[in-house]
């Protein structure tokens, strides 16, 4: 034991030592000359009747400066994805000293990817490394980034940050003694994400005069880039050559691009997929179980024993399909497949009942009673001695379950859990009605109403949730703390003297051990259900993200071309800022705003038009309604926002163009048409042939050339119209608005 607790303060020792930020290679007060990183840019709305040319020169407006940051190394073979929350990064020493317990102005950003040469620093070919998005902190002396659950995630989303199932948000900390708290309504930490992706040197990341993300005392730069090495090493970076492709590469031979930048699914990839089923109460299946043998395989999954052998009838009293039986009066329970097409309903009776373990040495029992007693009765077994207890509807500890722990003295608490936490103990519902040790096991009989006592206690509903996911664990010390084993499995709580129905619940799978999982939405949401689109199922997923996890490669098991070639580069980012006055105010805070067209499936397939059409009628358009409310969340005091920065999301090489509307009115507010390179990179190092940029939509005063922001009102309704080519097949391609507005 004290070999353990010295290993644990060693690598929370450890911990501590890596999450110190690395101090930016940019250290010293900006001495060299003011100009934009990467040229100037354009955007997709001008107001061309202002008499102003709009200008994307930052050195042009008054009082700004910047400063540069550079990411740790990143170190990548052929075909590797590199997709992880980078180690933090402090800020110059200057920025933190200049505005500790003050406030920073960030009116934009530039960005790039470059290694480091006898010569000096150079940029990467986006054709070498391919950035297929990133998400990127400024935290202060006041906030840190942290993981969190997917749930707090949610929460907080429009703060956060996603990669490998893993979620990101700041959080408020104690932090600087010496510094006061942020004053009121500034924030202490910002995320940075527009115009990311392979456009992200050359789209354009500012703001009109006026606006700005601010932080109050900022210290630190973290960010997670998903970039994916494309570099054939065997060709300098005069011109694009593909490395070797595998087999599911979707790009057409001599393409532009490599077809690695679309995340296909290699051999490399273990893709599980299963038919799941579960029970229903009510009514008829959607989706019957279809024979004998599929039925009696069904029952097993959901954890039902029969209590003699499946049988084969033609009965019109029962549903039609796989039924089981429990009787009340013999306790039998039985399984029959009814070929007879009856029109008989699932259920009958408001009694229900079911056994589950989960591990070997603790078991749930549960008795339901939905009539107007609404009771449950609960009866959990396990060993003396030690605490034991169930977590109900969950998979896992990150589902957050409510609990019923019993100690090893026989007391009874229920629990809230955390992520990987003991979470936080719950006001008592539950009447211990029996509590005996037999043989060194004990077996605690409870009840408690049906109806959950909080939003923190389970509710059981047996007639909409008869298949229950639960977890259990035990562990070895009397007082409950860590666990030493567990587990989860599922229970099915079916009718007693009524006909439970065993349904088809449709198809699920994994990815190399990760759950797959689409949020596609119908219409009028969306269209990529209705449209069949490949993405949303994991029997027919080709590539994107589920196949892009973080160190795999894209590659076949028989590739490995220049395994120990690995290129080590940087991204570097230019923020420009200006001072920030509280008294005028100077700077109106810029708000989060964010939607994806392919909703919410964060992708799509691009699916190949039949051969022979001509490249100009070769379009597939995808598009979406939401309301405003859903791109941004209403706050107290505002009716609505306005738009001040859109940037839209896509990759090469088939994106035409993207726009939003507003749907009540029918307006255009932004439309977005690539700049694709045309390969003249000796004049310009970004316009390497078939990779784009987006210039996005701006809006503020026509004395900068722009047009007047728009109000949205949080009921208003938005439209979103994408449309790309598709002569070909491309995988993982993306819709989403990454916007930035103000609360009105």
């Amino acid at each position: 034991m004290r070999s353990l607790q010295l290993l644990a303060l060693l690598v929370l020792f450890a911990s501590q030592v890596m999450s110190r930020p690395q101090q930016s290679s940019s250290t010293l007060p900006n001495d060299q000359p003011m100009a934009n990183m990467n040229g100037l840019y354009t955007i997709s709305n001008p107001n061309k009747m202002s008499g102003v040319e709009w200008n994307s020169d930052y050195t042009k407006r008054p009082n700004v400066s910047y400063f540069d940051v550079y990411t740790p190394p990143i170190r990548t073979r052929y075909g590797e994805v590199y997709w992880t929350m980078m180690d933090p990064v402090a800020l110059p020493d200057y920025i933190i000293e200049r505005y500790k317990g003050k406030v920073i102005a960030v009116v934009g950003y530039e960005a790039d990817q470059v290694r480091k040469t006898d010569k000096g620093e150079e940029s990467m070919p986006i054709f070498w490394q391919y950035n297929h998005h990133f998400g990127a902190f400024i935290t202060g002396a006041k906030s840190t980034v942290k993981e969190v659950d997917e749930a707090t995630f949610r929460l907080k989303e429009e703060f956060g940050v996603y990669n490998n199932e893993k979620f990101w948000v700041p959080v408020e900390v104690d932090g600087d003694d010496s510094l006061d708290a942020a004053p009121s309504g500034i924030p202490t930490a910002q995320v940075f994400s527009e115009g990311n992706g392979g456009e992200y040197r050359k789209s354009f990341h500012g703001y009109p005069r006026g606006y700005a993300q601010i932080v109050y005392s900022p210290d630190t730069f973290r960010i997670s880039p998903m970039q994916i090495d494309t570099h054939n090493r065997d060709h300098d970076k005069s011109k694009f050559v593909a490395g070797p492709l595998p087999k599911n590469s979707a790009s057409p031979p001599n393409a532009s691009y490599s077809g690695l930048l679309e995340c296909p699914c290699t051999d490399r990839i273990k893709r599980v997929v299963e038919v799941t089923y579960a029970a229903q109460e009510k009514g008829n299946c959607g989706t019957p179980v279809t024979n004998a043998t599929e039925c009696f395989e069904a029952v097993k999954t959901l954890k039902v024993t029969p209590t003699s052998q499946p049988q084969i009838v033609s009965e019109p009293s029962l549903p039609s399909g796989c039924v089981i039986i429990k009787s009340q009066v013999d306790k039998s329970t039985k399984v029959y497949y009814n070929t007879n097409p009856s029109s008989a309903q699932c259920g009958g009776g408001n009694l229900f009942s079911g056994t589950g373990s989960a591990i070997s040495n603790v078991t749930l029992d549960l008795s339901l009673d939905a009539s107007s007693k609404g009771l449950a009765t609960i009866t959990m077994t396990g060993p003396d001695g030690v605490w034991f207890g169930v977590g109900l509807d969950a998979e896992a500890m990150e589902n957050l379950p409510y609990a019923i722990i019993v100690d090893g003295e026989g007391a009874v608490m229920e629990r809230k859990l955390g992520n990987h936490d003991p979470g936080k103990q719950l006001a008592g519902s539950i009447t211990v009605t029996s509590n005996k040790v037999v043989n060194g096991v004990r077996t605690v009989v409870m009840t408690r109403a049906l109806a959950g006592k909080t939003a923190d206690h389970y509710t059981f509903s047996p007639g909409k949730q008869p298949t229950i996911p639960f977890i259990s664990a035990v562990g070895n010390t009397s007082t409950f703390s860590i666990h030493r084993f567990k587990g989860s499995a599922m229970l099915t709580v079916a009718a007693q003297n009524g006909a439970t129905c065993v349904c088809n619940a449709g198809v699920k799978g994994s990815i190399n051990g990760n759950g797959f999982s689409k949020n596609c939405l119908p219409e009028p949401y969306g269209d990529l259900v209705q449209q069949k689109n490949p993405t949303c199922w994991v029997e027919t997923y080709q590539g994107g993200l589920h196949c892009c996890h973080h160190q795999w490669i894209l590659l076949d098991e028989d590739q490995n071309p220049w395994e120990d070639v690995i290129d080590e580069y940087y991204l570097k980012f230019r923020f420009w800022y200006e001072d920030y006055d509280a008294s005028v105010p100077t700077h109106k805070n810029l708000e989060r705003v964010y939607y994806q067209t392919e909703a919410h499936s964060s992708e799509y397939d691009i699916i190949k038009a039949p051969e022979g059409t001509p490249p100009s009628q070769a379009i597939q358009i995808i598009t979406a309604h939401w309301q405003v409310k859903d791109m941004i969340r209403p706050t107290s005091g505002a009716t609505g926002i306005e738009l001040i920065y859109a940037g839209g999301h896509c990759h090469a090489p088939s994106c035409l163009s993207m726009e939003l509307y507003n749907a009540d009115t029918g307006r255009l507010l932004c439309r977005h048409v690539p700049v694709y390179g045309q390969g003249n990179t000796d004049e310009d190092k970004f316009d390497e042939v078939g990779y784009l940029a987006l210039p996005p939509c701006l809006w503020g005063s026509g004395e900068e050339g722009l047009e007047k922001p728009v109000f949205l009102p949080f009921n208003g309704n938005i439209t979103s119209v994408k449309r790309n080519n598709n002569t070909n097949s491309h995988y993982g391609e993306m819709a989403s608005w990454q916007m930035r507005g103000i609360y009105v």
